[in-house]
């Protein structure tokens, strides 16, 4: 730990890598006026020597051109800083000359600025940074209570188009942008080299129509896996609705979807339902439990019982519904959940021995003998869910092992007292068959007699 002046600077090697070091610079609460020009020029040549360190936070920062320029100067020379994080708020001055010294650090991969109040000259001097920034490294950008607005994030875009290698944004908590900003950001994901993972946009006060614009950004972007949307109360079930196109396309392979602090209701959960019907990829779906879940909506989407088919093309990739600490899961819901996480290659199976105690196999009657070993074969499998551990421990329903051998029995007998019925069909097509052929012989051989006698 170092102490300049009324600051406190510590540095400490993280558990993983040895060679890691994250800086910190915080205020002690004192008086942050009290540093003079020379502590922050001790400072920009600490940093400067450094060759370890990885990681800067600092919750304060100089007013003085001096000051910003000393400490800047360090910063210029570093070559092992790849993350940068500043929780304070910043003047134009010095938000300007980190732009152009972080354009000049090709290592920094995680840039995060909260609370800086950079607003809308800030985005545009960020925005010029990373458009000029050729060999942008930059992977995570994090721009959390920042005033930015529809034109500054318009700046923003036309920055980020450079960074081929950005796979995670944050804008949240910035209130300020509209659906008009939600749309010129959606001009982003529709570009080639476009590879974002996460895109975080809570706290936005985003409307249905800013979800409107962003889904038709998203559903172009074939890579991301993580999208969170909390604490936007204004979206409606109408907004939750345009989701649905998202969660069709087929360049979704969205992982994780957050939308704590919306309001779902039966109406939202019935959105969302209808939108998952068909999605392969959705695993985390965390909502808040007190918005009013419809609970039925959810059930029907992870097991429709109306038929063995529909229970067969139900969806059984969700593991997580509103929370994994959430009380008040129904029963059946928990159920689902719990066997897509555990045995997933098995959930369809769970659901059908689960919610269908008889089976009508007349539609498979058609594969005749060839269909007994699959049945025979498909109980045999449904005995490896008893062995797991959700089991035991009674979170799953277990089947008993005579249960499945009645069941498995009845199924066979079925199949054995249709395919009878079968081959007799059969046997009647075929002599028809060759009756209605021997027929047409016939009938050709008489023409062609007729006709030699009439020569």
């Amino acid at each position: 730990m170092r102490l300049f002046g009324c600051f406190t600077c510590c540095d400490r090697a993280d558990d993983d890598d040895d060679n890691a070091c994250y800086y910190y610079v915080m205020s002690d609460g004192i008086i942050e006026n009290s540093w003079t020009r020379d502590d922050y020029l001790s400072l920009g040549t600490y940093i400067g020597d450094s060759e370890s360190i990885q990681r800067f936070y600092i919750e304060c920062f100089p007013r003085e051109r001096e000051e910003i320029d000393a400490l800047m100067g360090g910063f210029s020379r570093n070559r092992s800083i790849h993350h940068v994080e500043i929780n304070t708020d910043l003047c134009h001055y010095a938000f300007t000359e980190l732009g152009r010294v972080i354009c000049n650090m090709e290592n920094i991969e995680q840039l995060s600025l909260q609370r800086s109040n950079i607003g809308r000259d800030g985005c545009v001097a960020l925005g010029t940074t990373l458009e000029c920034w050729e060999t942008s490294s930059l992977k995570q950008l994090v721009l959390s209570d920042c005033d930015i607005d529809d034109d500054g994030l318009r700046a923003l875009v036309a920055g980020m188009t450079n960074c081929c290698s950005l796979s995670y944004l944050q804008l949240s908590e910035n209130p300020m942008i509209s659906a008009e900003g939600l749309m010129c950001l959606s001009s982003l994901f529709k570009t080639n080299h476009c590879v974002l993972k996460g895109l975080s946009l809570n706290h936005l006060n985003m409307t249905d129509e800013g979800l409107k614009a962003l889904v038709d950004g998203i559903t172009n972007c074939s890579a991301l896996k993580d999208l969170s949307l909390s604490r936007n109360p204004r979206i409606t079930a109408a907004g939750l609705g345009y989701l649905s196109v998202f969660f069709e396309s087929e360049s979704c392979c969205l992982e994780e979807l957050s939308l704590y602090g919306v309001r779902i209701g039966d109406d939202g959960a019935a959105a969302l339902a209808d939108g998952l019907a068909s999605n392969a990829s959705l695993k985390y779906l965390f909502l808040s439990a007190a918005a009013g879940i419809g609970w039925s909506s959810f059930s029907r989407l992870l097991c429709d019982t109306s038929s063995i088919n529909n229970t067969y093309s139900s969806n059984h990739t969700l593991e997580v519904i509103a929370d994994r600490s959430a009380v008040g899961i129904p029963w059946d819901v928990e159920q689902y959940l719990t066997i897509h996480g555990s045995h997933p290659q098995y959930a369809a199976m769970y659901k059908i021995l689960l919610n269908h105690s008889v089976f009508h196999l007349q539609s498979f009657f058609q594969w005749d003998l060839k269909f007994l070993p699959l049945v025979a074969d498909w109980f045999d499998k449904a005995l490896v869910i008893n062995d797991s551990s959700w089991v035991q421990h009674r979170v799953l329903v277990s089947f008993p092992r005579e249960e499945l051998q009645r069941r498995k029995l009845s199924a066979l007998y079925q199949c054995v007292r249709g395919i009878p019925v079968l081959e007799v069909s059969d046997y009647y097509i075929k002599a028809m068959q060759k009756s209605s052929a021997k027929r047409r012989m016939t009938k050709r051989f008489s023409i062609n007699r007729l006709f030699i006698h009439s020569k």
